[in-house]
């Protein structure tokens, strides 16, 4: 069957599946109607979530190393809130502070432990009678001597720098969440009442669960804000373009029934949205859009026949184009389901979702509203956009070898702004400098100290209490809080060493772990019957729990810090250690950031190429579309490099997604540019004509959403500033490369297809 033959039966059957469409649009319309309100009934319960555990699979290592620890210690998730003056905080004044955030804090649902100064104890002991006190009296009125009481306390090394700071002016209450299967789901409702009860009381509240809930407010706000800021603007501007009312409706309300089918699948499988699949409407409106622009735009091209032949033929004519983009597209962002990060799986798996959401969504709410003459752009002239485009692709067509020759220029200034591409992530970083949650965690590190701790589990065979172990741990501790990065340390063999010094009654020397295991256990015997702090929150039958102070980093920083810090113990024989908690799982995110970007984005390069070959049925067509396609990619990826743009657990999707929105551009242009070939043989004719017929729909589509999302870069989170800008200079280059680049390929090459 010859290739004409071929695009005859093609168009054949999209006009067949328009006219049925068409015929009955009555059914369509209330069949659309009923699954958008299925769709927007379990939107309803989609929610925002940024936690840690969202980018790892079930049976990650990692993420159960991370879970075991939790119900061995229990939850590490703790808020750090500091109560500051300069004068000194070690005052009357000061623990009456210190008890009020204790109060409150202790009163909200969620948080299981609360401990400061005013509520920690003080050993007392004679030989084998030990006692333990409290170290603030209950009545502060008992106090006595103050200045007494705050020499004692500064000059006890587990207090100063884990609850006071050296220079007694800023002191910490550390509020500790309770184990709870659904902490995730309950951290943003519990934060935020704890910050509301104390909001007289002032205070300063850092900690990794106090970050992501401002990620996940101030994510919501964008979401709200800017995103409708970003629809205002492309509605003004599709106003401008199509000049007139109905096009615009139809095509704005295209994109929002699509958009709520794609919320409605995340309630379906339980998902909440966070910094990387909140992407993911936005998409939905870029496709969306881009399918509606070209369909109205085509159907106002046609000029014979009665209304429904021109529905049917232009439609029809523009279904295979668009689900050819959505083919395309869908598989390549189900290559991110090969990831080893949890939340790059959804993304690949909800994109694709959404892109066939769009795509239904356009051919459906377009054939319907074209029954009427209306919903078509009032005007098609050349204008000022076509003779734009016309001028590019002249350009591309006359100076082809030139115009490659500076696009291979530009391929290396972008291989070079590539090869200073950071690949690191930093939660924090995502809130802009003057957040309240950044200057509060850098008010804390600089008048306090480091607050987030670093957890690593002692394994061991034999004894955990036997002192050979204990003083390895001491000496390992002792060489660790030296590295700039770590400012403290906490262990059971600091109250080993605290209860041997007051059993001894003695001075700075006795402060040591004793020599013999019976020593330590009727040292920590006395201990714990004496109403001490419970002993399982620092050891188990076969481990210690050691807990270092960190300054709060990157996951690359965090990861280079962890491995100085492993590398300066030696542990007895049998003894393992094994870095636990939070921080680990949050470096380990490094490592599957580049695996993600790599294997997702070199997947979907084959698979969508592979796909354009298979669709047209010619692997010349699919290689004219290669440097078109993949420059883009470059460029944003070379402009992250030059901006100092990280490549992190916001961005690094952005590849995939940008290989995913401009190959769409190329389809179009390229299944015109074949059925213009097919009339006359003629490469340069065709070009031209293609251009005529798509270019100002592609020019259209690129100027209205870059400007649109270009709104983004007003956010408040760094995550949507950078998608929006990114994507915004990634379509504009993109067609760029569509109107230049893919016209000087095509002549030079004279491809025969």
């Amino acid at each position: 069957m010859s290739q004409q033959m071929r695009e005859a039966r093609r168009a054949l059957w999209g006009e067949r599946i328009i006219g049925t469409l068409y015929d009955h649009k009555w059914l369509a319309l209330v069949a659309a109607l009923i699954l958008t309100g299925l769709a927007g009934w379990q939107a309803s319960s989609v929610g925002v979530d940024n936690a840690v555990e969202i980018w790892f699979l079930e049976d990650d290592p990692a993420l159960v190393a991370y879970h075991d620890f939790q119900e061995t210690y229990g939850n590490d998730e703790v808020v750090a809130i500091a109560v500051h003056d300069p004068a000194g905080i070690l005052t009357v004044d000061g623990y009456a502070r210190m008890r009020e955030v204790e109060r409150i804090a202790s009163q909200v649902d969620g948080i299981g432990e609360v401990r400061s100064l005013a509520s920690s104890n003080r050993i007392l002991a004679n030989g084998f009678t030990m006692e333990i006190r409290d170290l603030v009296p209950p009545d502060l009125a008992d106090i006595g001597d103050e200045a007494a009481l705050r020499d004692h306390i500064l000059s006890d090394p587990l207090l100063v720098s884990r609850l006071v700071s050296e220079d007694g002016t800023t002191a910490l209450v550390l509020a500790r969440m309770e184990s709870m299967d659904d902490v995730d789901a309950r951290r943003d409702g519990i934060l935020i009442e704890l910050e509301e009860q104390l909001a007289d009381v002032p205070h300063h509240s850092a900690g990794i669960g106090v970050v992501y809930t401002a990620l996940n407010q101030m994510a919501t706000v964008d979401s709200a804000v800017f995103i409708g800021a970003s629809y205002a603007v492309i509605i003004l501007l599709l106003l401008v373009l199509y000049r007139r009312i109905l096009p615009v409706v139809v095509t704005m309300g295209t994109v929002g029934i699509a958009a709520t089918w794609l919320m409605g699948a995340f309630g379906g499988f339980g998902r909440d949205i966070n910094m990387v699949t909140m992407v993911l409407p936005t998409l939905v409106v870029i496709i969306g859009i881009s399918d509606c622009v070209h369909i109205l735009s085509h159907a106002a091209q046609q000029s014979e026949g009665t209304r429904r032949e021109r529905v049917v033929r232009a439609v029809g004519f523009m279904f295979w184009p668009c689900l050819f983009n959505t083919l395309t597209t869908a598989v390549g962002f189900l290559a991110l389901c090969t990831a080893p990060m949890a939340v790059i799986r959804d993304m690949g798996m909800f994109a694709a979702i959404g892109l066939v959401a769009a795509f239904v969504a356009a051919i459906v709410a377009c054939t319907l509203a074209l029954s009427t003459a209306k919903s078509e752009p009032a005007s098609l002239d050349r204008g000022w956009i076509q003779r734009g485009v016309d001028a590019l692709a002249d350009i591309g067509i006359r100076k082809s070898p030139q115009v490659l020759v500076v696009t291979a220029l530009l391929g290396l200034l972008c291989a070079v702004g590539i090869s200073r591409l950071e690949v690191d992530t930093y939660s924090i970083d995502f809130l802009l400098d003057d957040h309240p949650v950044r200057q509060d965690s850098q008010f804390i590190e600089d008048n306090f100290g480091f607050y987030m701790p670093l957890e690593v589990v002692v394994k061991t065979s034999g004894e955990p209490l036997d002192p050979q172990l204990l003083q390895a741990v001491d000496s390992w501790t002792a060489k660790a809080v030296n590295d700039p990065d770590i400012g403290w340390s906490a262990s059971v063999v600091d109250v080993v060493k605290h209860l041997n010094q007051a059993i001894l009654d003695g001075g700075p020397d006795d402060f040591r772990v004793p020599g013999s295991i019976e020593a330590v256990e009727q040292a920590l015997l006395l201990y714990d019957g004496e109403g001490g702090r419970d002993l399982d929150e620092f050891k188990q039958s076969d481990s210690l729990r050691v807990t270092f102070g960190m300054r709060m980093m990157s996951a690359q920083g965090m990861s280079a810090t962890l491995d100085r810090v492993l590398a300066t113990a030696d542990m007895p024989d049998g003894v393992e250690l094994v870095p636990s908690g939070y921080l680990p799982l949050y470096a380990k995110m490094m490592d599957y950031i580049v695996v993600s970007q790599l294997t997702s984005f070199g997947l979907a390069f084959v698979i969508v190429f592979g796909l354009l070959a298979l669709l047209f049925r010619s692997i010349r067509v699919a290689a004219l579309a290669v440097p078109a396609n993949l420059l883009p990619v470059l460029f944003v990826l070379g402009l992250m490099g030059v901006l100092g743009i990280r490549l992190d657990v916001a961005t690094v999707t952005i590849a995939a997604i940008v290989l995913g929105l401009v190959v769409d551009d190329t389809v179009q242009f390229l299944y015109r540019f074949r059925a213009e070939f097919d009339v006359d043989q003629d490469h340069e004719a065709a070009v031209r004509r293609s251009v005529g017929s798509v270019g100002r729909s592609l020019a259209v589509t690129t100027v209205v959403l870059a400007l649109g999302f270009s709104v983004l870069g007003l956010a408040n989170v760094k995550s949507v500033i950078y998608f929006g800008l990114l994507i915004s200079a990634a379509m504009v280059f993109a067609l760029l490369m569509d109107l230049l680049v893919l016209p000087a390929v095509i002549m030079l090459v004279r491809p025969k297809l």
